[in-house]
């Protein structure tokens, strides 16, 4: 555990940016051609994907093993 630690704390900012991009998501509505949706991105913000439902895309990221959150 100590070793950890140490670790993280001679990270750079940048790297602590991406650290856990790869297991995080977030939803942000997004209006495109007239219409909303809700847009999936990565934590380090990449589209991933878009659903006309905020409920859908939580469930899709999810089920795609990322921790989601919906952002306004």
């Amino acid at each position: 555990m100590q070793y950890q630690e140490a670790t993280l704390r001679q990270l750079s900012p940048a790297a602590l940016a991406v650290l856990g991009s790869m297991e995080m998501a977030y939803i942000r509505k997004e209006v495109e051609e007239g219409s909303e949706k809700y847009v999936i991105y990565s934590a380090d913000g990449h589209r991933l994907g878009e659903e006309d439902n905020a409920d859908v895309a939580m469930v899709i990221a999810r089920q795609n093993d990322f921790d989601a959150y919906l952002v306004c």
